[in-house]
């Protein structure tokens, strides 16, 4: 049961962890690490400081900067007061940036100087008061002791992406996010010896409850490389035993090994085909070994320590997992890390929930499933699943929208209370994910409002169609589309240097035949009839989320003549009979609850 807020949580456990390293990563271009006791004598700092600006308990205080330690001393000196944090997207467009500082309204708002005038460009000054990173560092004041919250309190407001509009604020309390941290605990084993290497931003829930809340409850360090380029360079030298990170990662973390083995010598590549070859035999989607004993040991004594423990030390040699979280791993990854020693384990949750919902673990894993579900939806810690299915029956062994309710279900959606009561009804969170549970393993199908309908009636979930093809070289980016077509379609985002290297005037059908492989092992009205290159979609332009995940709506507002006139030439009358149709014309597009 918990019973402190997240500010006592961190006292008690600096206490308890003294002088051990929590948090290491570079602020001002020099690279520093503090002890759990210099970490709370900053928090104290910042507390104060804020403390001086007028801000109280209930107030927000809003940060936004490239990922840094100094997000880590602002969660806490916000906690401290009884305020309410407001982490923002450093890559949001100016719009939804001004959007979200306005309707959180915070009391001050924390930049580095990389933000500074883009935030005073946007902030009405004489609401609010921006501030840089350093002043609150520069501070000499302290604060002995926390104020002290209830539990149920708010905590942060976490700004979904607004895939289908402006982002709403999800209210997440003290108790919402340690009670699902704890709850990760009995899925996932964490050590206070473990090294977090971070890469997710700190507006991601996900991040937000494993490497600053989780991490103070269990005591381990989290190390924050500078940016991707360091990480890349540097990772074997941090030593990380954990990374978290999301499809697109692991998508350039295999890429990356790969195209190192293109450029190997022949003997070696043919070595490294033979070890995969060989774990291919022995390991398949659950844990342990299974196959014949000269396979198990072949792979023990030789291709293991001679030839995966090589990836391995690209990464330090400590590195114990990845957990993936925020879309649908390809089970390509999956498989090949694994393989080498290093699995990559798929979670799933969304902000509503605090996020995790389930995860899978080095012990109980099913690849290809997002994993069994955590311990705070059981009866003995007060929670609940099921799923409601298409006739509004609802059953643990039904095939239709997960519905979940417990402690980790969110307060509610700031200043939008009409949206709470469609997303929260009768205690019941309304994931919008659809999917089953077999064997004790979460499946999902998709987002229940990106179901895709055919002329024929033929149903389909666009998002594994999605993933398959873009475990293609050629593709960055798919949008499957095609409701109320009599067939289904894709447009993609090619990569730009991949496409160029193909014979002149073969990459369309070169990616043709691409998509044609990629999608053989799905039913035949799943399989996309053509292909449709369009200009990269972005965070800019809004066709992208600050999570990287697709706007559908915003994609057929900018390119639905392109779209459309590609329908009409693959003979698609019914397109060609809506007039200025948008979005909801060709995707049936719902309300997004997550996008993290």
């Amino acid at each position: 049961m918990v019973s402190v807020d997240l500010a006592k949580t961190m006292v008690a456990t600096c206490a308890r962890c003294g002088d051990r390293i929590f948090l290491a990563g570079t602020v001002d271009g020099e690279f520093r690490e503090w002890t759990f006791v210099g970490f709370r004598r900053e928090v104290e700092r910042w507390a104060d400081f804020l403390a001086n600006q007028g801000v109280g308990e209930g107030d927000r205080v809003a940060f936004t900067t490239p990922k840094s330690p100094n997000q880590h001393f602002a969660f806490f000196a916000t906690w401290w007061l009884g305020a309410i944090a407001v982490p923002v997207s450093e890559s949001l467009a100016e719009l939804e940036m001004a959007f979200i500082l306005r309707d959180s309204e915070p009391s001050v708002i924390l930049v580095d100087e990389t933000m500074d005038a883009k935030v005073r460009s946007i902030t009405d000054e004489a609401a609010k008061r921006v501030f840089r990173f350093e002043v609150p560092r520069a501070h000499t004041g302290s604060r002995p002791e926390p104020v002290g919250r209830p539990v149920e309190s708010t905590a942060a407001l976490i700004y979904t992406s607004g895939s289908t509009g402006m982002p709403k604020g999800v209210m997440l309390s003290h108790r919402n996010f340690l009670v699902n941290g704890i709850s990760a605990l009995d899925s996932i084993e964490l050590r206070p010896s473990d090294n977090f290497v971070s890469l997710l931003p700190y507006w991601h829930s996900f991040a937000l409850t494993v490497e600053v809340v989780l991490a103070m409850v269990v005591g381990y360090r989290v190390t924050i490389p500078k940016d991707r380029r360091d990480f890349a360079k540097n990772v074997a030298e941090y030593k990380p035993t954990v990374i978290l990170l999301v499809p697109r990662i692991a998508d350039a973390l295999l890429t990356g090994i790969r195209k190192k083995l293109d450029t190997s010598p022949p003997a070696l590549r043919r070595l490294f085909d033979l070890a995969l070859h060989n774990a291919s035999r022995i390991f398949n989607t659950c844990p342990g070994m299974r196959g014949g004993m000269l396979r198990m040991l072949t792979h023990m004594a030789f291709y293991d320590p001679v030839v995966f423990r090589k990836v391995r030390s690209r990464f330090g040699g400590a590195l114990r997992f990845f957990v993936s979280g925020g879309a649908p791993l390809d089970l390509e990854p999956q498989l090949f890390f694994k393989y080498v020693g290093v699995p990559m384990h798929q979670g799933y949750g969304l902000t509503e929930a605090s996020p995790i919902i389930s995860s899978n673990s080095d012990s109980n894993h099913r690849l290809g499933s997002c994993g069994p579900l955590v311990s705070w939806l059981t009866p003995a810690k007060g929670g609940d699943w099921t799923f409601l299915d298409e006739e509004g029956n609802t059953g643990q062994d039904l095939h239709g929208e997960l519905l979940v309710r417990g402690d980790c279900v969110m307060q509610g959606y700031w200043r939008h209370k009409d949206d709470s009561a469609k997303t929260l009804r009768e205690g019941w969170l309304h994931t919008g994910d659809v999917g089953y549970v077999e064997d004790g393993y979460l499946f999902l199908d998709g987002r229940q409002g990106n179901m895709i309908v055919l002329f024929g009636g033929e149903k389909l979930h666009p998002e594994h169609i999605e993933d398959a093809i873009k475990g293609s070289p050629l593709v960055t980016e798919a949008m499957v589309f095609g409701d109320k077509c009599k067939n289904v379609y894709v447009c993609v985002n090619v990569d730009a240097e991949e496409y160029a290297a193909l014979p002149e005037g073969t990459g369309l059908s070169r990616l043709r035949e691409e998509i044609r492989q990629r999608t053989q092992h799905l039913a035949p009205f799943q399989r996309p009839k053509d292909v449709l290159i369009l200009p990269d979609f972005s965070i800019e332009e809004g066709t992208l989320t600050a999570t990287l995940k697709i706007r559908r709506h915003k994609v057929w507002q900018l390119r639905g003549d392109k779209i459309r006139a590609f329908l009409n030439g693959n003979n698609e009358e019914l397109a060609a009979r809506v007039p200025g149709a948008d979005a909801c014309a060709f995707e049936s597009i719902g309300k997004t609850l997550a996008d993290d």
